[in-house]
C-alpha cells in the first residue's frame, strides 16, 4: 500500500452528514458533545422501575423531561420507550442533514438499525398490568418487545422504500448497523442510509447482567483497579450516512468519513470474551485492513471499555497485540463511565463519540478512573478531556457470544 490511506473513487466514499442522539447526559448531539467532553456523568438511581435489592440499583437512565415527545399521538401509540428515543435521534439526525425529505423518501435510501431487548420494557408493563386484571393481553404486547419495531417506524415515517434491515448481535449491533450501512452505499445499493441504534433500560436485562454478578453497585470505571462491573445504560444514536460525491455536490456539513469495519466471532463463550483477546485483536486488524488504512495514523481508540474484570483487560491486551510498540502512545477512553453500557444501542452512541472527537479534535475522557490497573496499561485519558488532532479513529465493540465489531472512522479530507 502506497498511501497511509487507502483511495477511493468519490461515488464509493460514504460520509456521516446527519447527528441525532439521547442518552442519559444530553437530548442532543451538540448537548452530547458539551457534555461528553466535560466529563459528566449520567448514572444514578433507577427510577423505570423497582431495582431495589439488586447488587446494583443505578443506570444511565434517560430523564423524563428530555423524552417530551413532539409527534402526535397516532405516531406513537404503539411505539415503545425504545422505539421513542430512537425516533427522536431519528427526526435530530435528518433535520440536521439539510435534506429535504423528499430527498430520501425513496428506494435510494435504505434504514439499518441496531437493536438488542428493543421493547422489552413496554412488554414487562403489559404484562404486568395483565398480571394484575387491568388489561387482557393483545398482539401490541408482542410488537411492544420486538427490537425490528424502530427500523418498520423509521421506514414508515420517512417512507424509506430502500433496503431496511434490523441487526441483533447484542452490544455490538449497532456498530455492524453502520458498517452494514456504508457497505450498501458503497456497494452501489443505496445513496443514503438512515443507521443507528436504540435501547432502553428493562427489567430484563437489569436482572440478568445483576445476577451475573457483572454490575458495580456505583457506577462502572473501566480500567481501575477497584472496577466491579459495567453499569447499564440507555439511549439512541442516529446518522445520515451519505455518499461523498452527492453530499459534496450539496455543499452538505460532513462530519466524518466511514472508512471501514469488520466483524468476527470469538467462537469461544457464551458470556466470556476469549483470555487471549485474540477476536479482538482480529477484529480490529481487519477493520484497518477493510478501511485500507495503516495502523500508525491511528490517533484514538473508543474502547468497548465496560468495566468489567475480564473486558478491561482483554481490550487492552488486544489493543497492544495490533498496535504493538505504539499502543501506549494512543488515547484510549470509554464512553461507558459516562452514559454506562446501551447494550444494543452502544456502538452507535460510541460511534457518535468518535465522531464529535473528530470533529472537535478532542479526545472524550474516561471518568472514574482513579487507580489504574497494571494490568491495564494504556492511556485512558483519565485527566479530563485533551485537545489534539486525531484524523483516524477506531470505535470497539465486543458482545456477548463473542460477537466482535470494530468501525474505522475518518476526518473527511
Amino acid at each position: 500500500m502506497n498511501h497511509p490511506i487507502k483511495k477511493r473513487a468519490a461515488s464509493e466514499r460514504v460520509v456521516i452528514t446527519g447527528l441525532g442522539t439521547i442518552t442519559s447526559i444530553a437530548e442532543s448531539a451538540e448537548n452530547f458533545a458539551t457534555a461528553l467532553f466535560e466529563g459528566r456523568c449520567g448514572i444514578g438511581p433507577v427510577t423505570l422501575f423497582d431495582a431495589s435489592g439488586f447488587h446494583s440499583e443505578s443506570a444511565g437512565q434517560v430523564r423524563r423531561e428530555n423524552l417530551a415527545s413532539p409527534f402526535q399521538p397516532a405516531e406513537i401509540k404503539r411505539a415503545s420507550r425504545c422505539d421513542l428515543m430512537g425516533m427522536l435521534a431519528a427526526d435530530e439526525a435528518l433535520a440536521d442533514s439539510g435534506l429535504d425529505p423528499e430527498c430520501y423518501a425513496d428506494s435510494d435510501c435504505g434504514v439499518i438499525m441496531g437493536g438488542g431487548a428493543g421493547g422489552m420494557l413496554s412488554w414487562e408493563k403489559y404484562r404486568r398490568m395483565s398480571w394484575e386484571g387491568h388489561s387482557r393481553p393483545t398482539p401490541s404486547m408482542v410488537m411492544a418487545a420486538s427490537p425490528c419495531t424502530l427500523s418498520d417506524i423509521l421506514a414508515s415515517r420517512y417512507s424509506l422504500t430502500g433496503w431496511r434491515a434490523t441487526i441483533s448481535t447484542a452490544c455490538s449491533s449497532s456498530t455492524t448497523a453502520l458498517g452494514y450501512a456504508a457497505d450498501l452505499i458503497r456497494s452501489g445499493e443505496q445513496k443514503m442510509v438512515v443507521a443507528g441504534g436504540s435501547e432502553s433500560l428493562s427489567m430484563l436485562t437489569f436482572a440478568g447482567f445483576n445476577a451475573l454478578r457483572a454490575t458495580d453497585p456505583l457506577y462502572c470505571r473501566p480500567f481501575d483497579k477497584k472496577r466491579q462491573g459495567l453499569s447499564l445504560g440507555e439511549g439512541a444514536a442516529v446518522f445520515l450516512l451519505e455518499r461523498f460525491d452527492r453530499a459534496r455536490d450539496r455543499g452538505a456539513k460532513m462530519y466524518a468519513e466511514v472508512l471501514g469495519y469488520a466483524i468476527n466471532s470469538d467462537a469461544y463463550h457464551l458470556t466470556s470474551p476469549d483470555p487471549k483477546g485474540s477476536g479482538m485483536a482480529r477484529v480490529m486488524a481487519a477493520a484497518l485492513k477493510n478501511a485500507g488504512v495503516q495502523s500508525k495514523l491511528v490517533r484514538y481508540i473508543n474502547a468497548h471499555g465496560t468495566g468489567t474484570r475480564l473486558n478491561d483487560k482483554m481490550e487492552t491486551l488486544a489493543i497492544h497485540t495490533v498496535f504493538g510498540k505504539r499502543a501506549g502512545e494512543i488515547p484510549v477512553s470509554s464512553t461507558k463511565s459516562q452514559v454506562g453500557h446501551c447494550l444494543g444501542a452502544s456502538g452507535a452512541i460510541e460511534a457518535m463519540a468518535t465522531v464529535l472527537a473528530l470533529r472537535e479534535e478532542k479526545i472524550p475522557p474516561t471518568i472514574h478512573l482513579s487507580e489504574p490497573d497494571p494490568e491495564c496499561d494504556l492511556d485512558y485519558v483519565a485527566d479530563g478531556a485533551r485537545q489534539t488532532a486525531i484524523g483516524v479513529a477506531l470505535s470497539n465493540s465486543f458482545a456477548f457470544g463473542g460477537n466482535n465489531s470494530s468501525l474505522v472512522l475518518g476526518a473527511v479530507r
